[in-house]
């Protein structure tokens, strides 16, 4: 069972700063953090000069493609995404928002900014080994997206038990982070839109976790209803 990402790895809160996180140490816990990766592995968004990351970006990819799988139902899929099932279906020229098939492929628009987590990926739901985090499965190939708007502060090609690695900072105090992903296509300091792809899957499942500077909070319970 891998170990989970630590919790000291995001540096320690002081007690008398409670929740109320400002986006300078918000940024100093992602550099301990990164100080505390495995050498050659971490890179964070620079002050300066070019990165030393090379990623292949997407900067003018304006959506994603969802393949749609046995049991599930446009609108369900559309409020996955932040969206509602007529803006799906127009976009995908549907004659009825009720009507979608197994293996069917939609364009996925980027939704409108919103300060709720959306789901960065549509699959299904496995059991972390992370309390606090959440196993999701989708097949090889599967965009990732950002599940809120933000900073990518962490692109990583080997985190320590985890692989392929992405850190948020949503620039608010909270974090998201996407781990054991198969291509990383963001590099550190790229501001994104909510519903950008940063991301690829492979054959391993996403793990995915929301935090609040150092505490992980209820991951599932901050996501929209599937």
């Amino acid at each position: 069972m891998e170990a989970p990402i630590p919790a000291t790895c995001l540096c320690l809160l002081p007690s008398d700063r409670g929740d109320a996180l400002s986006n300078s140490f918000v940024s100093g816990c992602i550099a301990v953090w990164c100080a505390l990766i495995a050498a050659g592995g971490c890179a964070t968004a620079p002050s300066s000069g070019p990165t030393a990351v090379s990623h292949h970006t997407l900067p003018t990819l304006q959506g994603s493609y969802h393949t749609v799988r046995p049991g599930e139902t446009l609108w369900r899929i559309a409020g996955s995404y932040g969206l509602d099932a007529a803006q799906v279906a127009a976009v995908n020229h549907l004659p009825r928002t009720t009507e979608v098939k197994v293996g069917q492929r939609l364009f996925i628009p980027l939704p409108h900014e919103s300060s709720r987590f959306l789901w960065p990926v549509r699959g299904s739901l496995g059991r972390s080994s992370a309390p606090h985090g959440v196993e999701i499965s989708a097949p090889a190939g599967s965009l990732v997206r950002a599940s809120r708007g933000g900073r990518v502060a962490v692109a990583t090609e080997q985190l320590v038990g985890w692989g392929k690695t992405v850190v948020i900072d949503h620039l608010d105090g909270y974090l998201t982070i996407y781990a054991r992903l198969d291509q990383v296509l963001v590099e550190p300091g790229t501001d994104l839109r909510q519903g950008t792809p940063i991301a690829s899957l492979g054959s391993r499942a996403l793990h995915f976790e929301i935090r609040q500077g150092v505490k992980p909070r209820n991951t599932l319970a901050l996501l929209p209803e599937r």
